[in-house]
């Protein structure tokens, strides 16, 4: 694939780093007005500010309860989930947003912490995607991933199937190899990337991840709050990219029952499903959603 087509895709498909709230986040002006302030305070820790401005803003749109069909329709089309079977961080909790339009579902993710941030002041690592279905809510028609700031469009289709980088979580659509990102600044890995700014494969990415994390070993090595993870990954790149372990989502989200319709997934997640703290990430893809209004 020519390195000038890859880079145009890499930049209107697979954008950079995300707008939190893009401008197709439903709700009334004053609600998205709250919830902004609230992504906001809790991007910089202000919890109680955070929290306050999250409650506000669901009292303005308020979410509601699943139908028996709709949640039905959430277990049915939740993603077939892929993991290492040496990843040290188990996944601790799911949850899903159902838009209401009924026709966008996003699931949330919550593993344990991530190799590299021992000392970020959250209690786990918050990763998540998207699956978007057809008007009648019966085909999947796309499905998109959160990786590192960034959101990943599936190029397959059928049913959302994902695979998620060992310690680290970012999640990426199965067929990842070849899939395009552009490296910056903002990634731990950037010293072992190829030219920052340029397009990449997917695959160049991961293996610029696995030989930091196979030599340098991760972030805060002494870090008494990292006491027994591992300092590296010990191994080689097939076992980097051993996606075999399987993590059966549709249990855990009958289980733990966090799922509800709502616009506003962060604060969904903060006022009614979550003790403890999470980061707070992008609560609809723009792609997704101007595909969505054609």
């Amino acid at each position: 694939m020519p390195l000038l087509f890859l880079a145009l895709l890499a930049i209107s498909s697979f954008a950079q780093r995300q707008d939190l709230q893009p401008p197709c986040t439903c709700g009334n002006a004053e609600a998205l007005a709250l919830n902004r302030e609230a992504l906001q305070a809790h991007l910089k820790r202000r919890l109680e500010e955070a929290s306050t401005a999250y409650a506000q803003a669901l009292r303005l749109a308020p979410p509601r309860e699943l139908t028996s069909a709709e949640r039905e329709r959430v277990l049915r089309f939740a993603p077939r989930v892929m993991v290492s079977p040496t990843d040290p961080f188990p996944l601790k909790d799911a949850a899903a947003v159902l838009h209401p339009n009924g026709r966008w579902i996003a699931y949330h993710f919550f593993w344990e912490d991530d190799i590299d941030f021992p000392d970020d002041n959250d209690p786990c690592d918050h990763e998540l995607m998207w699956v978007e279905l057809d008007a009648r809510a019966e085909r999947v028609l796309s499905y998109y991933t959160y990786f590192h700031g960034r959101i990943l469009k599936a190029t397959e289709t059928g049913p959302p199937a994902i695979v998620v980088q060992w310690g680290k979580h970012g999640s990426m659509p199965a067929n990842w190899k070849a899939l395009p990102i552009v490296a910056d600044s903002g990634d731990v890995e950037r010293s072992r990337m190829e030219k920052l700014g340029s397009a990449i494969t997917l695959e160049s990415y991961n293996r610029a991840t696995f030989e930091k994390l196979g030599t340098v070993g991760r972030q805060s090595q002494d870090s008494p709050l990292a006491r027994g993870w591992p300092l590296r990954f010990n191994g080689n790149w097939e076992q980097f990219t051993d996606f075999s372990k399987p993590v059966d989502i549709p249990a855990m989200l009958r289980r733990n029952a966090m799922m509800s319709v709502s616009c506003l997934n962060n604060a969904v997640i903060n006022r009614h499903f979550l003790r403890y703290n999470f980061a707070s990430k992008t609560e609809w893809p723009a792609a997704m959603c101007e595909a969505g209004a054609k």
